[in-house]
């Protein structure tokens, strides 16, 4: 798979003063680029390496190949094609990271290079031709950063500004319009909308996690507070029983009491003992 990155030339008009590259990406970026020279100076076949650590969708469903949706987002067709993902991971990952973390960024990552390879497996069952590049991965983080940071702007060819929220939804349009037309093409378009689509999913999954447990933890207080206030309750109705019984032994004295007045007065007074602040 070519994957051919037209954005070369944007650059970011933030300037938010983040740093040149986060950890994630520098580990990502490092491992692509040994990967891909090991491989060119190697001499080894580059179609046998492919076909066994590519994404090879027939080979995976038929010989049971479960490393290929991982490693194919390490190798790359050629040194441009390594260019321009690694680039776009670098402008757009950074960022994402230094929002996120470096744990949750390479999560988000990985989902989407591996659920993208997956889902191209899935359409292209039946073919022998090796998918690589990490470009279901990047198309993941393309959506991230439209989420993330809509009203942005980057310069198209370094001169055309454009909000991201635009730029993804455009890619995403062209991407899937490709997809349906570019049949004989060596790029898997396929493979771009579905690292977008596991994006979005994962996305819409974390969000309604964070609203999962904003309500476990209101429903947690609420049933606190129900506590609370069923204990206030009690007390408020023991003090109560216990005046009238004070106001009663005040009157006729101790043997005036039933036992059950009895009983309580033990138990009141046991109860304030236990909570009585120590002197």
């Amino acid at each position: 798979m070519r994957y051919q990155y037209r954005s070369l030339g944007f650059r970011n008009s933030m300037g938010n003063g983040s740093s040149f590259i986060s950890p994630a990406v520098k580990i990502l970026v490092i491992i692509n680029t040994i990967v891909f020279f090991m491989v060119e100076i190697s001499g080894m076949q580059f179609e046998l390496f492919y076909s066994n650590f590519g994404l090879v969708p027939a080979k995976l469903w038929t010989s049971f190949m479960i490393w290929q949706p991982f490693t194919y987002l390490f190798l790359h067709g050629g040194f441009i094609h390594l260019l321009f993902n690694m680039f776009v991971l670098w402008m757009f990952g950074k960022d994402l990271e230094n929002n996120w973390g470096f744990i949750p960024f390479l999560k988000y990552y990985f989902a989407c290079g591996i659920g993208a390879g997956i889902i191209t497996s899935i359409f292209g069952w039946g073919s022998f031709i090796p998918v690589i590049g990490a470009s279901g991965a990047v198309y993941g983080l393309l959506l991230a950063y439209g989420i993330t940071y809509p009203n942005r702007l980057v310069y198209l060819y370094g001169i055309f500004p454009i909000k991201v929220k635009f730029m993804v939804i455009g890619m995403g349009i062209a991407a899937f319009f490709a997809s349906m037309t570019s049949i004989d093409s060596t790029i898997s378009h396929v493979t771009h909308i579905a690292g977008m689509l596991v994006g979005l999913l994962f996305f819409q999954y974390k969000i309604n996690f964070k609203y999962f447990k904003i309500w476990l933890i209101k429903r947690k207080i609420n049933k606190l507070n129900l506590k609370i206030t069923k204990r206030e309750n009690y007390d408020h109705q023991l003090r109560k029983k216990v005046d009238n019984i004070l106001e009663k032994l005040n009157d006729e004295g101790w043997d005036g009491l039933t036992e059950s007045e009895q009983d309580a007065l033990h138990t009141a007074s046991k109860a304030y003992n236990q909570n009585r602040p120590p002197n």
